[in-house]
């Protein structure tokens, strides 16, 4: 049964290793339909007087390896994507001779896939799991071979803009299939071992493009995804079977909140845009800039009261947002979303400039960072399989954030390679802690007809978390990198150079290099300044997330649900 209390059933007859039947109308339906598709011990059932009953079944061991290899690729190419074009930056620029409009290769896909994310769970639930997957997949791919035979820079973005529609519905998409065949606490382990492999992919991500760029050409930074999208395609089509909602393709075209989606993606876009060019292309406290963001939010607005009092079926159900486990875990994401890419984004910086050391190392001491992030991420995943708890992880690890945060406030022009690497694999074990906790947190609150909206919320409020705290965080460090040079160097109309051209910094004497260091790090206190605060709002939000034992398969027979789930 659907959100919209339709019966789901599957458009081909499934073997049943391979049947999954997320909700019945009674537990003697659902237990009759499993002893009729097969064996009965691998299959999870949740019951409660005020709850649908939920059956997980897990797939053979073959299909669910092909299933998982399919899911990780769909995880790592749409990160992966985020972030390769950084280091082929430069030869895209020299190919087009189109610097001005260099930034909307990162805005386009930044914001068609921030924009699309919300969308793609309620889709799920209208056209099914599968249908929705190879759809994401699809677009993805064709997003990246129009990037990747690209002939004008015009071009060029608008591969990036489709790509970033699909990658929208590949990182949501993959949590919302494991939450289907996994019961509440084995679904932690995967959940961690997704999370890592979005990490990995952001130190793999400049090496790749730094690789491809300099040795065959940057456009295999966008040809990379296209065997892998297709064995993802391949595996998914084959293996994949959960139940498809039930209605002729009309009925689901008109189940759909036209309305509401475009004032979604309308506010999305018009609230990313001045982030992504306040402080850059125009001043924070210019007339666009201004008008833009007042723009989103109230269109932002809108979307709230369409969604509240009018659509049939929303988007995003307004009144899920009393539910405690909701507020404060989605507060919790948005604020470390915020410290974890402002820091992660300027990071390079500190390496780069500070350290003077290439694009492809700086991306190397990066590792620490995500080390620990693999390390945390996996290990609280596997402790939630074995004691089926999990809501202290998001305290725990904003804690590990303030303390690593704070330590690298100490980082000087001067400090060990020792030093950075303890505070920054702190910083990463802080955000491992968080990232499937929060995920479960939001998905024992609710019915399982809300657990794919609120799914895919969760990667959409960390990714305007993400946005938000860089804008955030380049605006005090371009201030505070300024404010310094400017005292340091009075007099000097070309010192506000080295902000824009950092090999600049190497036309003065050495002593004078030293002091713009010193500058750069200052600026760069700051950020670590911010991260502190963001840290802090996040552990203030994660302390309301409600504690909630898992059940496993064997003592399913209590519901999986707090005593606010609606």
């Amino acid at each position: 049964m659907d959100s919209a209390g339709q019966k789901y059933e599957l458009d081909e007859p499934a073997s049943a290793s391979s049947t999954s039947i997320p909700i019945a109308d009674s537990k003697e339906e659902a237990m009759s339909d499993i002893g009729r598709k097969g064996d009965e011990s691998s299959v999870t059932v949740s019951e409660s007087p005020n709850q649908d009953i939920v059956v997980f079944h897990k797939p053979p061991t073959r299909q669910f390896v092909l299933i998982m290899i399919a899911l990780s690729l769909s995880v790592f190419l749409a990160s992966l994507d985020q972030i390769i074009v950084s280091t082929a930056i430069p030869a895209i620029t020299r190919e087009y001779n189109s610097l001005g409009d260099i930034s909307w290769l990162g805005t386009a896909y930044l914001m068609t896939a921030t924009a699309f994310q919300p969308l793609y769970g309620k889709f799920s639930d209208i056209f099914g799991r599968k249908a929705t997957m190879l759809f994401a997949n699809t677009i993805f791919l064709g997003g990246s071979c129009i990037a990747g035979w690209a002939t004008s820079m015009n071009m060029l973005i608008a591969g990036r803009g489709v790509a970033g529609v699909g990658a929208g519905g590949l990182m949501a998409m993959v949590f919302i299939i494991l939450s289907d065949m996994l019961d509440m606490r084995e679904r932690g382990k995967y959940l961690g071992f997704i999370g890592a492999i979005f990490s990995f992919s952001s130190v793999v991500g400049p090496l790749l493009g730094g690789a491809f760029t300099d040795h065959v050409t940057w456009r295999w930074s966008f040809w990379i995804n296209i065997p892998f999208v297709v064995i993802s395609i391949i595996f998914i089509t084959v293996n994949l079977n959960l139940p498809t909602p039930k209605g002729t393709l009309a009925d689901k075209l008109r189940r759909i909140d036209y309305v509401g989606a475009i004032l979604l993606m309308v506010a999305v876009i018009l609230i990313l845009l001045p982030l992504s060019w306040g402080g850059n292309k125009y001043a924070w406290d210019s007339g666009i800039v201004i008008g833009l963001l007042c723009a989103g939010f109230a269109v932002g607005g809108i979307f709230v009261l369409a969604e509240w009092k009018i659509a049939k079926e929303p988007i995003v159900p307004i009144h899920l947002f009393k539910i405690r486990n909701l507020w404060s875990t989605y507060g919790s994401l948005f604020f470390s979303g915020m410290a974890f890419f402002g820091i992660l984004f300027y990071l390079p910086i500190y390496f780069q400039v500070v350290k003077n050391e290439s694009a492809t190392n700086g991306g190397l001491e990066t590792v620490p960072f995500v080390f620990g992030i693999v390390i945390t991420s996996i290990s609280s995943g596997l402790w939630v399989v074995k004691k089926g708890t999990f809501a202290f992880f998001p305290m725990i690890g904003n804690l590990f954030f303030i303390a690593g945060s704070a330590l690298c406030i100490l980082f000087k022009a001067d400090t060990q390679r020792v030093v950075t690497i303890f505070v920054l694999l702190i910083c990463g074990m802080g955000m491992g802690f968080t990232m499937q906790a929060s995920t479960l947190a939001v998905q024992v609150a609710v019915k399982p007809k809300y657990m794919a909206t609120v799914t895919t919320s969760v990667q959409f409020i960390r990714s305007l978390g993400q946005v938000f705290g860089v804008a955030i965080v380049g605006t005090v460090f371009n201030n505070k990198l300024v404010e310094s040079l400017k005292k340091d160097f009075p007099g000097d109309d070309n010192i506000l150079k080295v902000t824009e051209d950092y090999n600049y910094i190497y036309t003065y004497k050495k002593e004078s290099i030293s002091l713009i260091y010193d500058c750069f790090v200052y600026g760069l206190h700051y950020v670590f300044y911010c991260g502190v605060a963001f840290c802090v709002l996040a552990f203030i939000s994660s302390t309301f997330i409600q504690h909630k034992e898992l059940k496993t398969n064997a003592n399913q027979g209590k519901p999986e649900m707090t005593v606010e789930m609606v």
